[in-house]
């Protein structure tokens, strides 16, 4: 199942190997931007901002031989030293791995004698909801390592701001009782999307459909997130599924966004409960 970060990710590793159409990443901003250009990425994450700098966006931008890496979160979160810290060694890491990636590949290009393509890696944090109880944040970005295209990335992350720590799907949600909650209204909403970006009704008798592109996924497997779309509590649960899932890479990335419903609301594990509401209510 997926969780609230996966380390959400579905780890960046595995990312950085997709080269061409197979394989997917799924994997959630203004000051000044913070810059730097080295040879290689720095072996220790960042230091930690000032109470002062805390108040600002941070934007961290890296060119390393090969690979352009940008990593960006809001003031809002940088002002929470204990989530810019996790942020900060997060995108440290994901540089690391990302610019020995880049450096194997021109490696192997100098020995086969080929031209590489520059790698890139870009990922920017942004806040979905935030009560008194939960911050959730997702972000959106794109990985290149070469091939015909590279791959989006969608990552997401709930923070409690008492326990000062990252929850997963689980913490929130009895998801045994959620997933038979949510399943009737999530394939609906999934072929509707797939009607309208196609022109024409999902149909999965049609000679010649890809059987994954026309049966309903399973929502247990995405990215899972709970949203403030309305501003205040929780009041809808968002499902990123992510190219190839769902339909061809040419459809990009599914969002769905269901209501929180009173079905849903009896799921919600009784310590978080009071950061949700069902829609309309």
């Amino acid at each position: 199942m997926s969780s609230l970060l996966s380390s959400t990710r579905l780890p960046l590793l595995a990312v950085l190997l997709i080269a061409g159409c197979n394989g997917q990443a799924s994997r959630n901003q203004a000051a000044a931007p913070q810059q730097a250009n080295a040879a290689a990425p720095a072996a220790t994450p960042s230091p930690t901002p000032s109470p002062t700098q805390a108040a600002s966006a941070v934007s961290l931008e890296f060119k390393d031989p090969g690979l352009k890496f940008d990593y960006s979160w809001p003031a809002a979160v940088a002002a929470i030293p204990e989530l810019d810290e996790w942020l900060r060694g997060n995108a440290a890491r994901l540089r690391r791995e990302a610019a020995a990636s880049a450096r194997a590949e021109i490696e192997a290009a100098r020995k086969n004698d080929y031209d590489m393509p520059e790698h890139s890696y870009e990922e920017k944090w942004s806040v979905v909801g935030d009560g008194p109880a939960l911050l959730v944040l997702q972000s959106e970005g794109y990985v290149f390592t070469g091939g015909a295209h590279g791959m989006p990335i969608v990552t997401t992350l709930l923070w409690d701001k008492t326990a000062k720590r990252r929850l997963g799907v689980t913490d929130l949600f009895d998801t045994a009782r959620l997933f038979p909650a949510i399943q009737k209204g999530f394939c609906k909403a999934l072929d509707d999307e797939r009607a309208k970006r196609r022109g024409a009704p999902v149909d999965p008798k049609q000679a010649g459909e890809i059987d994954d592109f026309v049966r309903c996924v399973d929502p247990a497997k995405q990215t899972i997130l709970p949203v403030a779309a309305h501003g205040g509590a929780l009041d809808t649960l968002r499902f990123v599924i992510m190219p190839y899932e769902a339909g061809p890479y040419a459809e990009g990335i599914y969002q769905l966004d269901l209501p929180v419903t009173d079905a849903v609301m009896a799921t919600v594990k009784p310590a978080y409960r009071a950061a949700f509401s069902a829609a309309g209510a």
